[in-house]
């Protein structure tokens, strides 16, 4: 039986990897610097820690790999306080499971911070029993921390590396399309269920509860 639901904030949750996508490019020209046409993909399944140390390296700068995500994060600090918006679903589906007394973590490599201000402002902060900011997907850590017993939790999840890691862990895993996960057919393959809408889940609740 599922007694906890592990949602991840970015792409799942609210509609912010278009913000995310183009970070990396936005903070070099910040600093004088010409990005790489491929930076972008090339970060994008990295953590903030991972992407600090990559510019840092590559790009020979004199910031420390923490003045770095400090920047960044305060690059982004705006667009989560006064832009992002909830994808279609999400506080129905939070509110389902609240009432079923489900409960809810979030696991995202965002900021913890910047999450909990933009869950509040959306009024979407009081479903979370625990938030864990800044974690690195690649590891099962990510997902055993918020839940050690993953027989009894699910997760929702919009990229394929993710998902494999939350797999991977014995979790069972709902995967949410975002127009930035290219590999859609994997995904789908590798998920447990697999939806185009948050929305579409709240049907199927009951479904998921029972691990079926």
């Amino acid at each position: 039986m599922i007694k906890t639901a592990i949602f991840d904030l970015d792409g799942t949750l609210l509609d912010t990897n278009g913000m995310w996508k183009t970070l990396g490019e936005k903070f070099l020209r910040s600093i004088g610097k010409i990005p790489a046409p491929d930076l972008s993909e090339r970060l994008w399944d990295m953590s903030l820690k991972d992407a600090a140390k990559l510019l840092k390296a590559e790009y020979s700068l004199v910031l420390s790999q923490e003045e770095i995500i400090e920047k960044a994060v305060k690059m982004s600090e705006d667009f989560y306080l006064y832009e992002a918006k909830p994808k279609n679903g999400a506080r129905e589906i939070l509110e389902q499971f609240r009432k079923m007394n489900v409960k809810i973590k979030l696991v995202t490599s965002s900021d913890e911070n910047l999450a909990k201000k933009s869950l509040k402002r959306l009024d979407l902060l009081q479903y979370f029993d625990e938030i864990y900011g800044k974690a690195d997907k690649s590891k099962q850590s990510a997902y055993l921390n918020a839940c050690d017993k993953p027989h009894e939790a699910v997760v929702f999840e919009d990229a394929l590396y993710a998902v494999k890691t939350a797999k991977s862990a014995g979790f069972l895993v709902c995967a949410v399309y975002d127009f930035s996960e290219k590999d859609k057919e994997t995904l789908k393959m590798t998920a447990d269920f697999y939806e185009k809408e948050l929305s579409n889940y709240i049907e199927k609740i009951d479904r998921i509860l029972k691990g079926k």
